[in-house]
């Protein structure tokens, strides 16, 4: 389906789709393509659609129109001619030009290495171009004090007219695909798919045979993915694999510097780029993306018709859309950090602490790795468990139960959190908390005491007003010690945990403790000692123990 893509005096870009036999052009709303300029007649030209393809009438309009430069009456349109019709550029696409993925596989070969100082192998064009920039792009303000065409008239073959026009060409698809992107941008949230459209629009704009996306590895730049292959629509035959030259490549990642070679088949330097030889390269241009002030990647596109060699236009508009493409991989890759801060966030918070969670979300996925690989700790262990649960649950319904447990965890667990501790697991009626791990400092076991107070006087503030069947009392046993703390389980299911004798102890000391009382070992009481109310209980005997456990309460 042939189409128009339409860039008006004010900046506006929009597509026309050629579906009737003739389609009207100009000034008045009677037209079926309306230009609202001065400079345009109100019926100045007229699209028809013959065997041949589509033919463009000037109607006898005060300004005329102008095809590649020239001035007709009437003219056979051919794909990507530029149509000037007062101040409003009119490209004629005639074909589909998006590309379509390329089936095979892409090899990257070839090329120096990155340290390595290469040959000059192509033209280097070390001209930045931000699209910000693209209002330096628009129509010439030496236009005449008409401001319109009538000027060009009188000297349609004056090289500043040629020069002119090219700009106005080279504008129109800027804005055309600087458009495209901004509404591709608001419609499609898949990185791929969007990555995938951004190519398409390469294509539509620059003749490529071959389009390639190329990033580099987050931590070595030596490290090329390819994410994007695109071959030309009306591309004949399927191969099954392409090489890309990584002397290209390597060049502009090295030197960070768009390149662009005119005929790589008949260019001496490139003897050594057997790669495009390979291909049959004839033409290529390969722009960096950059990210801040790193380069993230490259686009790369590849022609082997002896009738298509790319410009310096095509290089800067390359630039254009890569300064954009680059701007997109950087949105998505701050989307993405926050998916995986929440995921990460989500992982944790039910077990951990915002300060600890914090922490590890600074580090990364690294951090959080590190974390739970299983190492040698020193941890205070809380245990805390409801006294008399099974009598508790004989009394109320299972409903009433579960509400009254959900209460009591939520309760404590944000005391837990508040005194930084990790809630390693619930058991039962009971739970166990750990503090020192993943996140060791010196005032553990403190906080462990604080924690257990105030879990104390938590409880209290919720059993005022209950019935007194529905009131029940907790014990709590505290022990600090040397533990193994990490990812523990099987291949299927891995808990973060902490392991070892100083664990078994505090559950021991939480089982003989009467209901309210808080009881600690004698480790703890050394860290501790001054700082809380405490009474010596004595040695006890606890089980697993062949020693008996010195025991200490906080009053």
């Amino acid at each position: 389906m042939a189409s128009l893509y339409v860039t008006t005096t004010d900046g506006r870009i929009s597509s026309y789709a050629l579906l009737k036999q003739e389609t009207s052009i100009g000034r008045s709303k009677e037209n079926d393509l309306v230009l609202l300029d001065q400079s345009v007649s109100r019926k100045h030209a007229r699209i028809t659609k013959t065997d041949q393809g589509h033919l463009l009438s000037d109607l006898g309009s005060f300004n005329g129109t102008l095809v590649n430069e020239a001035l007709i009456q009437r003219a056979l349109l051919k794909h990507e001619d530029v149509i000037k019709i007062g101040l409003n550029i009119l490209t004629y696409l005639s074909r589909p030009q998006t590309g379509k993925p390329f089936k095979g596989t892409l090899t990257l070969s070839g090329g120096a290495d990155l340290g390595k100082e290469p040959e000059p192998i192509i033209k280097a064009s070390s001209e930045t171009f931000s699209p910000m920039d693209s209002q330096d792009l628009l129509v010439s303000k030496d236009l005449g004090e008409s401001g319109s065409a009538l000027s060009f008239r009188k000297e349609s073959g004056a090289p500043e007219f040629k020069k002119e026009l090219s700009t106005l060409e080279r504008t129109n698809k800027v804005l055309y695909v600087l458009y495209e992107i901004s509404r591709q941008l608001n419609s499609i949230h898949d990185f791929g798919e969007l990555l995938n459209k951004i190519m398409d629009l390469v294509f539509v704009v620059i003749d490529a045979d071959y389009g390639f996306l190329i990033l580099t590895g987050e931590k070595d730049r030596e490290e090329l993915i390819p994410v994007v292959v695109k071959s030309r629509e009306d591309q004949t035959g399927e191969q099954e694999s392409l090489k890309a030259s990584r002397t290209i490549i390597n060049r502009v990642i090295r030197d960070g510097v768009a390149l662009l070679t005119s005929n790589a088949m008949t260019d001496s330097r490139l003897d050594h780029a057997k790669s495009l030889l390979l291909q049959q390269i004839r033409s290529a241009i390969c722009v960096p993306l950059w990210r801040k002030d790193k380069i993230i990647g490259v686009i790369q596109l590849e022609s082997a018709r002896l009738d298509n060699q790319f410009t310096q236009g095509d290089l800067e508009l390359l630039k254009a859309i890569g300064s954009q493409m680059a701007m997109v991989i950087e949105q998505a890759s701050l989307n993405e950090q926050i998916r995986e801060e929440e995921r990460i966030r989500n992982r944790l918070e039910r077990f951990h602490s915002p300060q600890v969670i914090n922490m590890i979300l600074k580090g990364g996925q690294e951090t959080l790795d590190d974390m739970m690989e299983p190492k040698d700790a020193t941890a205070t262990i809380l245990f805390a468990d409801i006294n008399g649960f099974t009598s508790l649950a004989e009394r109320m319904p299972p409903r009433e139960v579960n509400l009254i447990l959900n209460d009591f965890f939520s309760r404590m667990t944000d005391i837990l959190f508040k005194y930084d501790g990790t809630l390693d697991k619930y058991i039962g009626d009971g739970l166990m908390a750990v503090f020192g791990a993943p996140m060791e400092k010196e005032d553990d076991a403190e906080r462990a005491l604080r924690a257990a107070k105030e879990m104390m006087q938590a409880l209290g503030a919720m059993m005022a007003g209950m019935p007194e069947e529905r009131t029940f009392s907790i014990r709590i046993g505290i022990n600090t010690g040397k533990v193994v703390a990490g990812n523990i389980g099987s291949p299927r299911r891995m808990d973060y945990t902490v392991i070892g004798d100083a664990v078994n102890t505090a559950s021991r000391l939480e089982s003989i403790a009467q209901p309210n009382q808080i009881l600690m070992g004698e480790e703890t009481y050394g860290r501790v000692q001054g700082k809380f109310d405490i009474r010596p209980v004595g040695p006890r005997k606890v089980k697993g123990k062949t020693l008996e456990v010195m025991v200490y309460e906080v009053l």
